[in-house]
């Protein structure tokens, strides 16, 4: 995937925002409700683009940044994303678009 903001960690291993590794080797994401302790679960996921993808959907619902900068992969926000989605709204949402990214993984 191209246009992607990741860091290089030392490993070699591509860290993605919002985004982390359970020993296991999935890869899984959750993010904070502004203004409240809430975190939405985003989901378990194969791959850490995947979970990346979800977690990016999940930021712009919640916080429409001014810079796109602040995404994983900018250029792949889902045409559906509204600003007026509940937190459980986003939460399926992100997960269905980082389940349709798992998925077409494993077609490959």
């Amino acid at each position: 995937m191209s246009g992607f903001a990741a860091e290089e960690r030392s490993s070699g291993e591509t860290k993605y925002k919002g985004v982390r590794r359970r020993r296991w080797g999935k890869w899984v994401s959750e993010i904070r409700v502004p203004g409240s302790q809430e975190r939405l679960w985003l989901g378990s996921y194969s791959t850490p683009e995947a979970a990346a993808i979800a977690h990016d959907l999940a930021f712009y619902c919640l916080r429409r940044p001014s810079s796109m900068t602040a995404l994983n992969f900018p250029s792949m926000l889902p045409p559906y994303v509204s600003p007026n989605m509940s937190p459980k709204s986003i939460q399926r949402a992100a997960s269905d678009a980082g389940m349709a990214v798992d998925a077409a993984h494993m077609i490959r």
